[in-house]
């Protein structure tokens, strides 16, 4: 703040220097004992004296020192304007950052004054040149008092700022690691010297450190690997867990601790933070919707006093719901240490990705329709990382990376295929950001180009966790282009939670994938999952799309999908996901098991009464339903009879509710059905192993 050059003279110009030269010596000779008067009238005031109390007698002394100088500075008769703001910001942005308020700092102003008053007007001995004296330094306390808000409000727009962006970062995030990332890194451009670190608790309920932000956090987080400094606990019976963390995650509150510089030898914290220079502290526990801790980001401060200021607790609440908000999309992620992150992202960068092939075939004739290629890192020791493992450990940048690698593979080991006689499609999945980030559609179509591999044989895998870009037009204008070239599109995991069926419609997929968490139920709840998969591939098919059914570990399932009305299928019944060198062995060797008009098994039986039961629903409206011979009673008369099951408890179920047909359609009783009963214990029973 700059004022007129009329006013600014009064206050700096060279009519007060000789007023102010009078008393230089005396300012001088009581600046020390005036600080001590100051700071221990501040002591005796409830509101703010614990900020003070924070301060180790080493701090405390420094600071009287630093007082007395500062009035000396004040009230010296060559500072100028531009001087004074200088110095004026500069320890407003202390106090800013010591958490004091500007309430606390307006009393505190006016306490000052009254000391001035009361120790060195008091020794001048001419009235009029003391009211001269005070009249020059109350102008200047008031000039020092805006030049101090001034930071004040520089801090709260840039705090006000990084709300906002905390909220762009919770809704642009595509994934965990970097929904952290970027909230750390705006907390982080915080003035107040802020380090971070963000955790989750493990099956033992031992935090976790997975990110941190600021060089003086890796170094806590590295002790904390090295054993040097203990790991945080959310129990409370562990000492470990009586800390401001361990107290917040289980309080559901924002724990903050002003008293790193007071010995404290119950604290096992306190030694290392202190030497990494903390003075401050906040844990912040992450909610979920029920109010229950998922996570928690410890925040470190080398101001004392710093996350007590009321600017800095909205904020860290603002934090509080917001990473709330985005951490509980990603609940089921796994907990990844730190330090096993590095260990993947030094892989990644080392390009020691590895494809491996699965191939997904036709559910009618049992031939190869395409490989998916399935990324691994390959450790230094040989051992190959699952993508359950790495991927929560990567954020987009990784992701894009893996991407290219995982691309330029593929080309090549098309390459291979063609010259042992195998013209392969192949399908890879497709992050989430890819369909907004315009460095994929570069990378997707050079890497082709580049590779030889023309885009009518490469298909994208797409799942969204949430649909970020359904309402962008720059996304679905890339997946125009992307069909325009060729290259096909699948909705990964139809039914997993994940995948809305509006993005069938928006996307125009050319085929969905039915989630295998769906059919490996079928293990333990083989109706339900049977009508999940019926009643979704109808629906699919209804969008003119194909439907491969993945998790097809036995030739139970396959049949079961196969009868069902699926197009494809993939599982390890079919083959596991194998080596680029394996490929077309196996392809040269595959013996579809299954034939959908003949199962072998009772869960293709049970498939078939299933689909009796829509068969039946759907003739009925036209049809005398005792007069139809519909498809899949057949099939099941034929599983009968190639299990020799004539006159079986399971055959005579079947002809009673086969012959109680009328025209209306025969409902399968859940409960009460003795084919499902039957048909569900024999399936159980073939699970079995074989003694």
């Amino acid at each position: 703040m700059q004022y007129g050059r009329e006013e600014a003279q009064q206050v700096y110009g060279e009519a007060v220097i000789p007023i102010l030269k009078s008393v230089e010596a005396l300012t001088i000779e009581l600046a020390e004992d005036f600080a001590t008067s100051f700071y221990a009238t501040l002591l005796e005031w409830h509101h703010g004296s614990e900020i003070l109390l924070a301060l180790s007698a080493e701090e405390m002394e420094s600071l009287r020192k630093r007082q007395a100088q500062y009035l000396i500075m004040l009230l010296s008769p060559s500072l100028t304007q531009d001087a004074h703001a200088s110095a004026a910001r500069h320890v407003g942005r202390v106090h800013a950052l010591v958490g004091l308020d500007v309430l606390w700092l307006v009393q505190t102003y006016g306490m000052y004054l009254v000391r001035i008053r009361e120790m060195l007007a008091a020794a001048i001995a001419r009235e009029d040149l003391r009211g001269k004296f005070m009249d020059i330094a109350s102008q200047r306390i008031f000039f020092d008092m805006e030049f101090q808000f001034s930071v004040y409000g520089q801090i709260d727009r840039r705090i006000d700022a990084s709300q906002a962006s905390v909220d762009r970062a919770i809704s642009r995030a595509g994934n965990l690691t970097d929904l952290v990332r970027t909230v750390m890194a705006v907390t982080g451009e915080l003035d107040g010297d802020v380090c971070m670190i963000f955790g989750r608790a493990d099956a033992e309920g031992e935090v976790q450190v997975e990110a941190t932000f600021g060089k003086d956090a890796e170094v806590y987080s590295h002790g904390m690997d090295l054993g040097t400094i203990p790991r945080m606990s959310i129990h409370d019976r562990l000492q470990t867990g009586q800390g401001p963390g361990g107290r917040a995650w289980r309080s559901g509150q924002i724990k903050i601790s002003n008293s790193w510089s007071i010995p404290d030898e119950s604290n096992p914290w306190l030694i290392p933070g202190k030497e990494l220079g903390f003075r401050s502290s906040a844990a912040v526990p992450v909610l979920n919707e029920m109010g229950q801790s998922i996570a928690i980001l410890s925040l470190y401060s080398r101001w004392p006093g710093y996350f007590s200021a009321p600017r800095l607790n909205g904020f860290l609440s603002h934090v509080q719901r917001a990473l709330g908000y985005g951490v509980q999309r990603w609940k089921d992620a796994m907990v990844i240490s730190l330090q096993e992150q590095k260990v993947y992202r030094d892989l990644l960068d080392e390009h020691q990705v590895e494809m491996l092939y699965q191939p997904i075939i036709d559910l009618r004739s049992g031939k190869l329709d395409r490989l998916e290629a399935l990324a691994r890192l390959r450790g230094r020791d040989g051992k190959l990382f699952s993508p359950a493992r790495f991927l929560p450990a990567f954020g987009e940048e990784e992701l894009l990376q893996l991407f290219q690698l995982g691309l330029k593979q593929i080309c090549a080991d098309a390459k291979t295929f063609e010259s042992a006689g195998l013209i392969a499609q192949f399908a890879i999945n497709f992050p989430a950001a890819g369909v907004s980030d315009e460095r994929y559609e570069k990378e997707l179509f050079e890497t082709l180009e580049v590779g030889g591999l023309s885009p009518s044989r490469l298909q994208l895998e797409m799942l969204e966790t949430e649909d970020r870009c359904a309402q962008k037009e720059q996304g679905l204008a890339f997946l125009r282009r992307l069909n325009e070239r060729g290259i096909r599109l699948a909705q990964d995991d139809l039914g997993s939670g994940h995948s809305s069926l509006l993005r069938m419609e928006q996307y125009s997929f050319d085929e969905v994938k039915i989630d295998q968490g769906l059919v490996r139920s079928a293990l333990h709840k083989p109706l339900k999952a049977l009508e999940f998969i019926l009643h979704l591939t109808r629906l699919a098919h209804g969008f003119d799309t194909v439907v491969v059914v993945e998790g097809l570990e036995n030739l139970g399932m396959i049949e079961a999908a196969a009868i069902l009305g699926a197009d494809f299928g993939q599982g390890y019944g079919i083959a596991r996901p194998m080596p680029g060198s394996e490929v077309v062995r196996w392809t040269e060797n595959y013996k579809y098991p299954a034939d959908p008009l003949n199962p072998k098994t009772a869960l293709g039986a049970l498939a078939a009464y299933v689909l009796l039961d829509m068969e039946m629903s759907v003739m009925s409206k036209s049809w005398d339903a005792q007069k139809s011979q519909p498809v899949a009673n057949g099939v099941i008369e034929r599983f009968l009879a190639h299990q020799e099951l004539h006159q079986s408890p399971l055959e005579k179920a079947f002809l009673a509710r086969n012959g109680s047909r009328t025209k209306e359609a025969l409902r399968i009783d859940r409960q009460r059905d003795p084919v499902v009963e039957l048909l569900t214990e024999r399936w159980q029973s073939e699970l079995m192993p074989k003694q």
